[in-house]
């Protein structure tokens, strides 16, 4: 089995035979015929979930290869289509030939198979997930502690957009893989060496283990999502408190307002020292009011 990657111009239809075949997009036609392979084509240059079909005794796989960085939140992706029979010839597509091609012929030089190289790049594509998702974990345990003392909100709720859209992106995919396991579980022939057949075990197991860490960050992700709620209800709530207390202390006042403010003749008028004695009922009713507030503890 030889591994060979198309240089941009070179055309190589039908002659596939014992080889791993790795191209671009651009360069489907150059290895299939437009008239013949049409939905294969169009198949691989537009590749959007992790799946397998069957073409008579082909297969298309598409998958989403995710570089291993440490945090999921910082993950790149690249999409790789696979046109195979599994057991005589295999064709990678993908914008990244270079990644590729290296990953491929480091698993060949192991004595790998076209069935073995495509589970052992699954094993690479998932091998790393648990530290991403205990970074992530930590992450949002972090980002739940500094919640309670963070004062832009705005900021907070960007972040919990963000992650909230990663976690679904890696639910589906975990979702997407299991149906690529089913798959196989179903064609455990095309796996010639007890080793590939245990790497597939390995994989069946490992990959529903992900799934169901991701649905336990979602999670997480809800309990933060509500501890958001009960901070921006709490700062509302602080809001009107400082509403209530203006109003408590000014209403009294408006009252004294509006009785002064009537068009009518009142005793008091003529009496010299009624207004410094109006004014001073209303500082010593606003003092005392603050002062009750204070001791009650209104005020923090």
């Amino acid at each position: 089995m030889k591994l060979k990657v198309l240089e941009t111009d070179e055309q190589l239809k039908e002659d596939w035979k014992n080889k791993i075949i790795v191209i671009s997009k651009s360069q489907l036609t150059n290895v299939f015929d437009s008239k013949q392979y049409k939905e294969i084509i169009d198949t691989l240059k537009y590749i959007t979930i992790n799946k397998i079909e069957t073409f008579e005794d082909k297969y298309l796989a598409t998958f989403n290869f995710i570089f291993s960085e440490q945090s999921i939140t910082g993950s790149r992706v690249e999409k790789i289509g696979i046109y195979s029979d599994f057991k005589t010839f295999s064709i990678y597509v993908t914008n990244n030939k270079n990644l590729l091609s290296t990953k491929i012929e480091s698993l060949i030089e192991k004595g790998l198979d076209h069935s073995g190289v495509f589970i052992n790049l699954i094993s690479e594509l998932t091998e790393n997930d648990y530290i991403k998702l205990e970074s992530v974990e930590n992450e949002l345990n972090e980002f739940a502690d500094k919640l309670i003392s963070e004062k832009d909100l705005e900021k907070c709720t960007k972040k919990i957009s963000a992650y909230r859209r990663v976690l679904i992106r890696y639910k589906h995919h975990y979702e997407q893989l299991n149906y690529i396991m089913d798959f196989f579980s179903t064609h455990l022939d095309l796996f010639n060496s007890k080793e590939e057949q245990k790497q597939y075990v390995v994989l069946s197991k490992r990959i529903p283990r992900l799934y169901n860490e991701i649905l336990y960050l979602r999670d997480v992700l809800s309990q933060i999502r509500e501890s958001y709620q009960s901070q921006v209800e709490i700062k509302q709530n602080n809001l009107m408190k400082i509403f209530t207390i203006i109003t408590a202390i000014f209403m009294p006042l408006q009252l004294i307002v509006g009785w002064y403010g009537m068009n009518l003749i009142m005793p008091e008028f003529n009496w010299a020292p009624a207004y410094p004695i109006v004014i001073s009922v209303c500082v010593v009713f606003i003092v005392v009011v603050i002062i009750v507030f204070y001791k009650k503890k209104w005020f923090k």
